[in-house]
């Protein structure tokens, strides 16, 4: 070990100045040894590394200027924007205005609390909508690190899911509706078909008691009344089981429409009550629609057939008339109305006009279910006290 006791200062401070210079040699030596290494893995494996990451790295301070961005082309979302040219740039700058809000958003939340936070914006890139993901955390008290992933396959997935999701719970609830459809069903038609039976079988017991003609004529008639609702009831059940697995057969050909009013305001006409008045409108006697005859009779008779069962006074009109490509129909009574909450439903299975009043309920389901078959719609227009009118349409057929 040197003696330096007895050197004067400057011998101490040329001393210290070749101390330095071996130091620093010694320095420059070793890194001159180590750094093209270094330099070499560096050049080789950075890009690679960058592009392995599934997210663009940027450091921004608190009022969003970037600071360090560090990104390969694989995970830099931003168009024009690269690591060399990004130092003096705002992330306001770079990023649509719902995106940048997003982010800000995020930010601000970060900075308040301290703790990481993730949030999602959407991006245009090369033409096409990508969805990210943009983690913020907090690197000191002056700067954030915001790790952003595009997550675009997996948004796409979610959405797949949600659909599923979304498909299976209407599957569901169509399911459950269905159940207690079958439920009320045979509930509404266990007693539907026991009132008409009980009286069929009642009656038919009280006609060999009876002791006068008159007697035996009024018993033959509520039996003939109640087993014609019966078999109307059976045909009803049968055409809609028909139509639902789509097995009901039509025979779709031009069908002169006075024909048909004038067959019915001759079925019609005595079965109103209290002289209430059955009128077959003026209306275009040459007039031809495309529709199966048995079926549009079908419909026009329900119609017909509700109106004169909640009309106790006044009209009933029906008839015709030319709507551009179709041909529309009509009945209109003077009745008793249908209530407001009863309107969205009546087309429904079991969607009565009134609970107290015997009927399947599916007459109106029916209605629908065969105007749609042939091409058409149906509605209505009511107002409980003043009457009904219904609608439906059918094709036009010009001749």
């Amino acid at each position: 070990m040197r003696n330096y006791e007895n050197k004067t200062k400057e011998d101490l401070l040329e001393i210290i100045e070749q101390l330095e210079k071996k130091i620093d040699f010694l320095s420059s030596h070793s890194s001159d040894s180590s750094s093209p290494s270094k330099g070499r893995f560096r050049d080789k494996y950075s890009t690679r590394i960058l592009d392995a990451l599934p997210d663009m790295l940027t450091v921004f301070d608190h009022d969003a200027n970037i600071i360090e961005l560090a990104s390969s082309p694989a995970t830099n979302h931003v168009e024009g924007i690269s690591p060399n040219n990004i130092t003096t740039t705002n992330v306001k700058d770079i990023l649509p205005k719902e995106a940048y809000e997003s982010v800000r958003k995020n930010m601000d939340k970060v900075i308040l609390t301290g703790e990481s936070s993730t949030a999602r914006h959407d991006l245009m890139l090369n033409g096409v909508l990508h969805h990210y993901e943009n983690r913020i955390f907090p690197l000191d008290k002056e700067y954030l690190l915001c790790m952003c992933r595009d997550i675009s396959q997996q948004w796409e997935a979610e959405q797949t899911n949600a659909q599923q999701q979304k498909e299976l719970k209407a599957a569901r609830i169509k399911a459950e509706e269905s159940d207690r459809l079958k439920s009320a069903f045979l509930a509404n038609m266990s007693h539907e078909i026991r009132t008409p039976l009980n009286a069929i079988v009642g009656f038919s017991k009280l006609i060999t008691y009876a002791t006068s003609a008159e007697e035996k004529n009024q018993y033959s008639e509520i039996i003939e009344r109640n087993s014609e609702m019966l078999l109307n009831l059976f045909n009803d059940i049968l055409d809609l089981a028909s139509l639902e697995a789509d097995s009901l057969k039509f025979n779709i050909r031009p069908i002169k429409l006075i024909d048909i009013c004038l067959q019915l305001e001759q079925q019609f006409c005595h079965k109103t009550q209290n002289g209430v008045k059955l009128i077959l409108d003026d209306v275009d006697a040459d007039m031809y629609t495309s529709g199966d005859w048995n079926r549009i009779i079908q419909i026009i008779s329900n119609l017909l057939s509700n109106a004169t069962k909640f009309t106790p006074k006044g009209e009933i009109h029906f008839g015709y008339r030319e709507k551009e490509d179709f041909v529309e129909f009509y009945v209109k009574d003077s009745g008793i109305g249908i209530p407001a909450a009863r309107i969205a439903t009546i087309f429904r299975r079991f969607g009565k006009v009134d609970d107290f009043v015997q009927g399947t309920g599916l007459g109106l389901t029916l209605c629908r279910m065969l105007v749609e078959k042939m091409g058409g719609r149906i509605w209505l227009r009511s107002q409980e006290g003043q009457g009904s009118r219904f609608y439906f349409t059918l094709p036009l057929v010009r001749q």
